[in-house]
């Protein structure tokens, strides 16, 4: 690798290596379905922010999402001659783009995938994209910036055109930084990604979940088709609440993905947020009531949630369909079916609940 200054090469914590591994893992999955399908001319991967591509655990070299993604889609692109993969990638730094580049050249990539570099600020570098020209491409942006920074007249033309938007929303920044902001730039930042008065910020700025309904609802209002929206939280390993990587797709197919990645990514759960529970801990059956009572940690789900979920909402009829229950469970925000089936089932069991081959009783 090129000598390069700590400037460059950034350190990445456990979480960002997180972050890294579920963009690429979702990006894997998303780039197989809509190259199979037959309407589809390509797929256009585009990361406004995409820093270097290589960082430092102290330790190793650690691969960044740009070269990950950019190792998928070529691997990928070769099971699709007749079909074309671009990625775009966006920096403010000259050194860290080129750094970039040489790290993916050194790749070799298929010749039906394409790789642009641009060094531009992110907002005029989005601006400047021209949507019109790839209206047979389906489009993934990446927005990742590394404070509470959203230009909603920069993503919304990617929030309706064929295609789907990740923004980083990043929680603890407002949560540390609004109340202490003096400087004019940085309350007009706040107030740009929040669209609202920094005062209302600040008030809002002591509840995380508030924040978050903030940013879900710009995006709505944004839209102008109807998205689901899916968003997941990173946390330091003292449980700080980070960051929630938020999907933004129109296709319920997205959402599904998206969900069973992230918790196949946190090994059966919601989130990585330490719990404090330990596996080996002896376990006593308290009985159904008891489990059916216990409440619910919002920041880390597990599978006997989904099922406390299932249970609480159809317990009133004798049988129901597992159809309407996966159905259900797809259009949910956070909870998965895809991937978790056998898993939700056996937590089902554990209520009381029969499960047949099409359906559950609880009779």
């Amino acid at each position: 690798m090129a000598t390069s200054t700590n400037a460059i090469i950034s350190r990445a914590a456990p979480h960002t290596i997180k972050k890294f591994e579920l963009i690429s893992n979702y990006v894997d999955g998303w780039a197989r379905k809509i190259l199979g399908y037959g309407k589809s001319q390509g797929i256009i991967y585009i990361d406004c922010m995409s820093n270097s591509g290589v960082y430092t655990d102290n330790e190793n070299i650690v691969e960044g999402t740009a070269i990950r993604v950019a190792k998928e889609l070529n691997e990928i692109i070769s099971n699709y001659p007749d079909k074309k993969a671009i990625a775009i990638f966006n920096d403010l730094s000259k050194e860290k783009i080129n750094l970039l580049e040489r790290e993916i050249n050194k790749l070799k990539l298929n010749s039906n995938i394409e790789i642009y570099y641009y060094c531009e600020d992110r907002s005029c570098f989005l601006h400047g994209l021209a949507l019109n020209n790839w209206e047979d491409f389906n489009i993934l942006l990446v927005y990742d910036p590394y404070k509470a920074e959203i230009d909603w007249n920069a993503i919304t033309p990617f929030l309706n055109t064929w295609g789907e938007v990740i923004i980083n929303h990043m929680v603890f920044d407002t949560n540390r930084g609004a109340s202490q902001a003096k400087r004019s730039e940085v309350i007009n930042r706040y107030e740009e990604t929040y669209q609202k008065d920094i005062s209302s910020i600040i008030d809002f700025g002591r509840d995380k979940d508030q924040l978050e309904k903030i940013i879900e609802s710009l995006i709505n209002r944004r839209s102008e088709k109807h998205h689901h929206i899916a968003s997941f939280p990173f946390f330091t390993r003292t449980n700080g609440l980070l960051y929630n990587l938020i999907l933004c797709t129109t296709n319920i197919e997205g959402l599904k993905l998206y969900k069973k990645t992230a918790w196949k990514l946190f090994g059966g759960k919601s989130s990585l947020k330490n719990t404090h529970d330990n596996p080996n801990q002896l376990s006593f059956d308290f009985g159904t009531d008891f489990e059916l009572d216990k409440t619910p940690d919002t920041e880390c789900y597990t599978i006997s949630d989904i099922a406390r979920y299932i249970f609480k909402k159809y317990n009133n009829q004798k049988n129901v369909l597992l159809e309407d229950v996966y159905k259900d469970l797809d259009e949910h925000p956070i909870f998965p079916s895809d991937g978790f089936k056998t898993e939700i089932k056996k937590e089902l069991r554990k209520l009381g609940v029969k499960i047949m081959k099409d359906s559950i009783s609880f009779s």
